[in-house]
C-alpha cells in the first residue's frame, strides 16, 4: 500500500469533536489507523475525494471489534508464543507442503509434529505422508522453508498475519482505503472525539494600562506526529451524536424449527459504545513575544461562533499538547476596585474591572493577574463578547475589613376599601448600616455590594454614594480615611399589600389605622358602625341557630308522643295515660308556634343588621378613604 496522505488541517471545537483534513498523493490504497473508540465517528463522517478524474474511489474496508485471537482460536489458528511452529502445522494437518532442508526438500500431507525419541537435547520431527504413502520423519531443526502447496493453506495463512496484526494493535484499528489508480491530491475528512480546546489568559497591568494575554491550549486527538498543520480553533457547537456504526447489528429473523426443540430467538442488541503540557513564564511577564505570535491570528466572528485561525502551522507530537497565543491586546475602562460581600467573608476582594476592547469574544478560562512586575493572584473569566465588561476579583485586601447589620420595620402607606375587604398597602424598609475599617496608609473607596430583588428600591443615604449595578446587585461606595473606620447607611424598599376581611377586622386595627393617620376619624368611626352591625347580625345569626335547634328538640319529643299514642288504649289506667301524653303534645305545639315566631324574628332583625352594615359600608366607600 501507498503512504497515506499527511495530516494538513485540524480545527477543533469546544464540544469535544475535532474535524480533521488529509492531503497528499496516492498511488493505489492506502491504509489508516483510527483508535477503536473513534470508529463510530469516523463511519459516519469519512469522506475521501479524488478530483481530476485520475483516480477513483473503492471499499473502505476496516477490522470488526470481533477479538482477533477468538476468530483465531475459532479457526485453530491461534499459535502460543515459544511454539508458533509446531502450532502452525498442527493448522496444516491433512494438507500438502515442502520443507526445505539443508539438503533436500521434503514434500508431503502432514500428519503431525513428534518429539524425537532418545537422549539428549529436544527435538522435534514431523511426520509426513509422501506421494508414493512412505511416512518421512523430518527433523524440523534442520528447516529452513516451509511452502505452503494448497490455496486454502495460504488464506489461512493471511487470515492468520491479518488477524495477528490487529490482535497486536490494541486499542487501534486499521482501515484500507481502495484506490484505483494514482492521483497527485486526494483528500480525506473525517471527524474524532477530542479533548476540548481551552484558554488562559494574562492580564498584565503596568499603571493605568492592562493588556490582556489570550493563549489557547490544544492537544494532539490523532494517534500520530502531526507536522506544520493549519489549526483551527472555534467557538461553535455543531450538532454531534454518538450512534454506533462500528459494531455489527444482528437483524432478528422469524426462528422455524422442529416443534419438539422450537423456542423464541433470543434478542440481539446493538451496544452503544462509548491528553497535557506544562507552560511558565517569568514572573515580570513582557508582552513583547506574546505580540509577535499573535500578530498573525486570524479571527472571525460568524454570527453562530467566534474562531481563531492560527497562520503558522503548528506540530504536535503524538500525545502531546500545546499552548498558542491567540490574542495579545490592550483594554480599556481600567478600574482597580475594592469590593465586598457579605458572603465573602471580613476581607474585601481587590478587583480589575474593564471593558472588552481586545476585539475578539473571550472564552471562559482561568486569568492569572500581573502587578508591578509580579503574580497578584487569579481568576475565573467568564464567557465574554466583543464590548461587555470583565470583573476579575483576583486577591483579598487583608488590611481593609468590612461588615452589615440591618433592621426592619413595616410602614402602611395606604388603606383603601372594597366591597369584600380592606386592602392595607405598606412599605417594607430594611436600614442596612455598612461599616469599613482601613489599616492602609492611604484613604480608600471601599465599593459595598448588596443584592436587589426586582421590585425592591436601594438608595444611598448617609455616607455612602451611589455606584450603580452589576448584574443582581447594587453598589455604594464608601471613602474611608487612612486608619480610620467609616460608616453609611443605606435603604432598601419593598412594597407589600394584604387584603383583611371585613369579618376579621378587629377593633384594635382601626384604632392602630387611626393613630398613625391611615384612616381619619370619620372613616374609622364609619367603619366602627359597619363592624357594630355585623357583630350585631353575627349574634342576632347565632340565637337563631339555637332558637332553630330548641325547636328541633321539641320535634324529637312530639315524634316520641306521637308513637306512644298509636299503642295506648282509651279506657281505665291506659285512657288516663294517653289523656296525659294528648296534653303533653299540645304544650309541645304551643312551643314549636313560640319558636318559629322567635325563629323569624331573629331573622328579620339579623338581616337588617347586616342591611345597615352594607349600606353603611356603601357609603364610607363611596365617600372615599384618605390616601
Amino acid at each position: 500500500m501507498t503512504t497515506s496522505p499527511k495530516v494538513d488541517r485540524l480545527v477543533l471545537y469546544k464540544h469535544g469533536v475535532a474535524f480533521v483534513g488529509r492531503r497528499g498523493p496516492v498511488d493505489g490504497d492506502f491504509g489508516l489507523t483510527f483508535r477503536r473508540d473513534d470508529m463510530k465517528d469516523v463511519l459516519k463522517s469519512l469522506t475521501v475525494d479524488a478530483p481530476g478524474g485520475s483516480a477513483s474511489v473503492g471499499a473502505v474496508s476496516f477490522d470488526t471489534p470481533a477479538d482477533p485471537r477468538a476468530e483465531l482460536a475459532d479457526r485453530n489458528l491461534l499459535l502460543d508464543s515459544g511454539e508458533a511452529l509446531v502450532g502452525l502445522f498442527d493448522a496444516l494437518q491433512g494438507r500438502a507442503v515442502e520443507v526445505h532442508c539443508a539438503e533436500r526438500a521434503y514434500r508431503g500431507e502432514v500428519i503431525g509434529v513428534d518429539d524425537a525419541a532418545g537422549a539428549g537435547e529436544r527435538s522435534r520431527l514431523l511426520v509426513l505422508r509422501e506421494e508414493s504413502g512412505t511416512v518421512t520423519l523430518v527433523d524440523l531443526a534442520e528447516a529452513r522453508r516451509l511452502d505452503l502447496l494448497e490455496t486454502p493453506s495460504k488464506d489461512d495463512l493471511d487470515y492468520l498475519i491479518d488477524r495477528s496484526r490487529a490482535a497486536t494493535a490494541g486499542r487501534n484499528c486499521d482501515v484500507t482505503v481502495q484506490i484505483r489508480g494514482a492521483a497527485d491530491d486526494v483528500r480525506v475528512s473525517y471527524i474524532i472525539a477530542a479533548p476540548m480546546w481551552r484558554v488562559s489568559y494574562r492580564a498584565i497591568r503596568d499603571g493605568d494600562t492592562v493588556t490582556l494575554v489570550a493563549t489557547g491550549i490544544i492537544h494532539n486527538p490523532i494517534d500520530e506526529d502531526l507536522t506544520d498543520v493549519e489549526v483551527t480553533l472555534t467557538t461553535g457547537q455543531p450538532i454531534s451524536f454518538d450512534i454506533d456504526l462500528y459494531h455489527g447489528r444482528q437483524v432478528q429473523r422469524a426462528v422455524v424449527e422442529e416443534s419438539e426443540r422450537a423456542g423464541a430467538p433470543r434478542p440481539v442488541r446493538s451496544a452503544m459504545a462509548p491528553g497535557s503540557a506544562a507552560f511558565s513564564i517569568n514572573a515580570s511577564p513582557s508582552v513583547d513575544a506574546y505580540e509577535s505570535a499573535a500578530a498573525d491570528i486570524e479571527t472571525s466572528d460568524r454570527g453562530e461562533y467566534f474562531e481563531y485561525r492560527l497562520a503558522n502551522p503548528v506540530s504536535l507530537k503524538r500525545g502531546g499538547a500545546a499552548m498558542v497565543p491567540l490574542a495579545v491586546a490592550p483594554v480599556d475602562a481600567v478600574r482597580r476596585e475594592v469590593v465586598w460581600r457579605e458572603d465573602r467573608g471580613p476581607a474585601p476582594d481587590i478587583v480589575l474591572a474593564f471593558t472588552n476592547t481586545t476585539g475578539v469574544v473571550l472564552e471562559e478560562g482561568p486569568a492569572v493577574v500581573y502587578e508591578q512586575g509580579g503574580y497578584a493572584g487569579e481568576a475565573m473569566l467568564g464567557f465574554t463578547s466583543r464590548g461587555a465588561e470583565v470583573r476579575l476579583a483576583f486577591a483579598k485586601d487583608l488590611a481593609v475589613r468590612g461588615s452589615s447589620y440591618a433592621s426592619f420595620r413595616t410602614v402602611t402607606t395606604r388603606i383603601r376599601l372594597t366591597a369584600d375587604a380592606v386592602v392595607e398597602e405598606q412599605r417594607c424598609e430594611r436600614w442596612h448600616t455598612l461599616r469599613a475599617e482601613n489599616d492602609h496608609d492611604d484613604p480608600i473607596d471601599v465599593i459595598f455590594e448588596l443584592p436587589a430583588a426586582p421590585d425592591h428600591t436601594v438608595t444611598g443615604q448617609r455616607g455612602a454614594a451611589d455606584a450603580g449595578h452589576e448584574g443582581e446587585w447594587r453598589r455604594f461606595s464608601i471613602a474611608v480615611p487612612a486608619h480610620q473606620t467609616a460608616e453609611a447607611t443605606v435603604l432598601e424598599t419593598w412594597p407589600v399589600y394584604s387584603d383583611i376581611a371585613y369579618d376579621d377586622l378587629e377593633p384594635g386595627q382601626l384604632e392602630e389605622w387611626l393613630a398613625d393617620r391611615s384612616l381619619d376619624a370619620a372613616t374609622v368611626a364609619a367603619l366602627g358602625q359597619v363592624l357594630a352591625h355585623r357583630n350585631t347580625a353575627h349574634r342576632l345569626e347565632g340565637q337563631r341557630e339555637q332558637a332553630e335547634q330548641q325547636r328541633d328538640d321539641v320535634y324529637t319529643a312530639q315524634s316520641r308522643i306521637a308513637e306512644q299514642l298509636r299503642v295506648l288504649g282509651t279506657d281505665g289506667a291506659e285512657g288516663q295515660l294517653r289523656a296525659r301524653q294528648v296534653g303533653e303534645l299540645d304544650a309541645l305545639q304551643d312551643r314549636v308556634n313560640d319558636l318559629d315566631g322567635e325563629v323569624r324574628r331573629l331573622r328579620e332583625e339579623a338581616d337588617t343588621a347586616q342591611q345597615q352594615a352594607s349600606a353603611e359600608l356603601r357609603r364610607v366607600i363611596a365617600e372615599g378613604a384618605p390616601d
